[in-house]
């Protein structure tokens, strides 16, 4: 019997979509560099773009690929491009994309998941492209201690909002479109149901966990500067004001319907997601 292929298996949105996939019985192969649990419809299997020694056992008795390249890196391109080459060579054509939300608005380094989509299409790949918005659990994955322990949200947003959007709508999308037949050459943008800012969030939040949380607003230089002082490399804080400046400059403020459109109901809305990650 054939099986997914999940790429990025150790992440947020690889881990969401095994828990979505086996709990319908569907057999996947978590693929990572490291060792991950299994149960009686998941495999593991030690894999590496960067190696293409661990292709082959990866693919073995798969039929589609959820690919979703690794975070906090400019440029993916060229990691993921021989691995897209090995599935085109080896027949297995269904392929679903995990783009990003207005990445042609972050600037240069943020190309390569629009040359990927294109070449996906040019390659003949069976293809759906998914473009998520920023995703509602960022806020207990990377600000958790910032949130209980300091009260803060910290990150280089300004004032602009976002649809911020679940990882497990996001998830339930792309199984369908790795499941059911109608969604090959398709492009779905996967947002929240609606606009907030940083200082809506931290509104949520102050009622959530019954305590007074606020968004200090920092500056890129302030933010870069704090994340450097507290040991993370340059290009992560880099990388992170690329990001969130989409939101600072206003330009991720857009409600789409690719959740609604896939699921035929509402996308979550952001408080449900923080009311399950601080109060569980």
């Amino acid at each position: 019997m054939s099986k997914i292929l999940i790429t990025g298996a150790t992440g947020t949105n690889g881990k969401a979509l095994a828990e979505v996939l086996t709990n319908r019985r569907v057999a996947v192969k978590l693929a990572s560099r490291n060792p991950l649990p299994t149960n009686e419809y998941s495999e593991y299997v030690p894999f590496d773009f960067a190696d293409v020694s661990t292709f082959e056992a990866a693919v073995a008795d798969v039929d589609r690929v959820f690919l979703l390249g690794p975070p906090l890196q400019f440029g993916i391109e060229a990691l993921l491009t021989p691995f897209i080459d090995f599935l085109k060579e080896k027949g297995i054509n269904r392929v679903v994309y995990f783009s990003a939300f207005a990445s042609e608005k972050m600037g240069d380094n943020f190309e390569f998941h629009l040359n990927l989509e294109k070449k996906l299409a040019a390659d003949g790949f069976a293809y759906t492209i998914l473009r998520p918005s920023f995703f509602a659990q960022n806020f207990k994955n990377y600000e958790f201690e910032n949130i209980t322990q300091r009260n803060i949200i910290f990150m280089p947003a300004g004032l602009g909002k976002a649809a911020f959007v679940d990882v497990y709508d996001i998830a339930e999308v792309a199984a369908k479109a790795l499941t059911e037949d109608g969604h090959e050459h398709k492009t779905y943008e996967l947002t929240g149901p609606e606009l907030l800012t940083y200082e809506d969030i931290a509104a949520y939040l102050t009622e959530i966990l019954d305590k007074k949380i606020t968004y200090p607003n920092p500056t890129p230089e302030v933010f870069r500067q704090v994340l450097v002082d507290s040991g993370a490399p340059e290009f992560v804080a880099n990388y992170l004001i690329s990001v969130y400046g989409v939101i600072a400059k206003k330009e991720a403020e857009v409600i789409a319907d690719g959740v609604e459109l896939v699921l035929g109901r509402k996308a979550t809305n952001v408080k449900t997601v923080l009311k399950r990650d601080f109060k569980g």
